[in-house]
Formats: structure tokens, sequence, C-alpha cells
């Protein structure tokens, strides 16, 4: 079993440009559906329902014995919706963290999640509550997005990290690959594109970690 801290800035981004810099034992945000787990075009708020990518275990073990911080930060809009509650949410979450500790994880710093999709809810990416909550109940690990990355496969996920300072990271799975098109052809996304590094999946980023350290 993992062990977890449970929980549910506008910093400089000027020293992320450089494509090579890899922040010393930073933090990694990861969203969950479509990062770590298949999404699979409905709510994930079962065990059985939830299956993780290939790969996408194994690369976070890698990321956190590299000495990275670990922090899971997900929309799970579900709950707004009546569709599940936010034990199930918990269960399920329960569930991905028996399966780091049998990948050999040691450890995760956080896992926060948003009850709704809600542009006015200051928790809800692309807001960036959760982010400013996570820095603030782990402020003792210095948990600093602004130093650090935060992977995702939609849109929103990019906005977010823009907006606490972390360096968007896009994978293709899930949703990636049209969010890939739309940061393309989309002059609106000009920025995010140019501050965004695309891996095909997780392990293809926890292997660019590595080469970097």
């Amino acid at each position: 079993m993992v062990d977890i801290y449970w929980g549910g800035h506008n910093g400089d981004y000027a020293h992320m440009q450089d494509p090579k810099y890899v922040p010393p034992k930073c933090v990694i945000g990861l969203d969950r559906d479509g990062v770590i787990n298949v999404d699979n075009g409905t709510y994930t708020w079962k065990k059985s329902q939830f299956e993780p990518i290939d790969g996408s275990l194994d690369a976070i073990t890698r990321l956190r014995k590299l000495g990275h911080g670990i922090a899971i930060i997900t929309n799970q809009a579900g709950i707004m919706k009546q569709l599940y509650t936010s034990d199930d949410v918990d269960i399920v979450h329960d569930y991905l963290l028996e399966l780091l500790g049998e990948a050999g994880c040691p450890s995760i710093d956080a896992i926060y999640y948003s009850t709704t999709n809600l542009k006015e809810d200051e928790y809800a990416k692309p807001n960036i509550g959760m982010f400013k909550r996570c820095e603030k109940e782990n402020s003792h690990k210095k948990i600093k997005f602004s130093k650090g990355f935060y992977v995702g496969d939609k849109i929103s996920d990019l906005k977010a990290a823009m907006k606490v300072g972390a360096r968007p990271i896009l994978v293709r799975t899930g949703h990636g690959a049209e969010t890939e098109e739309l940061i393309n052809k989309r002059f609106t996304y000009k920025k995010i594109k140019k501050a965004t590094r695309v891996f095909d999946n997780l392990v293809a980023f926890a292997d660019w970690i590595e080469a970097q350290s």
C-alpha cells in the first residue's frame, strides 16, 4: 500500500522555458483519467472500470524514485451530476494506491479532486484552487507548481498548468491527440502551444525526465 497525504499562485514561468531544464526533485502533477488510466469515454467510478494505461504505474514509480513529488489532481464532475459519490472516488483512489504499491512506488504526496467542472468552481480545472490548496497543505514538503510540471490530456489541464506557473505537459493518450490538434490549429492557443511539451504517454515523459536527471 502506498503512503498518501490526502486533500481534496501565479509563479514565475521564465525559468521553465529551457526545453532541457528539469528542476531537481520538483513536483510533478498528474491528471488521472486519460493520463494514468484509460479514459473509456464515460466516468470511472468503480474499481472494475479502472484500467491503468500500459506502463503508467511504472512511470510514476520511476518518477517518485528519482525524488520528484507526485500530486494527482483531477476533476470528478460525475459527483455533481449525482452519477457517483465522493466515497466512490475514494474507493477508486484507494485501489490506485494499492496498484502503485504493487508496482513498487513507495509513496505519493497528494490526491485532490473537484466535484464539478463548472467555470465558477475555483477548484475545477482550468481554475487552480486544487493546486493552491495542495501547495498550502503540503508546504512542509515545499511543493511549488511554479517549479514543476503538470501532465494532462485536455486543454483544461494545459490552461491550469499555465495559470499556476507549472510547465504544461501533454500526453497523446486519452484526449491528448485531439488536444494536440486543437492547440496546433487554434491561434488563440499559441502561447499554450509554445509552452507545452508533448509526449506519446506518461512512459515517454518519465523516460525524458530520467534522461535529463
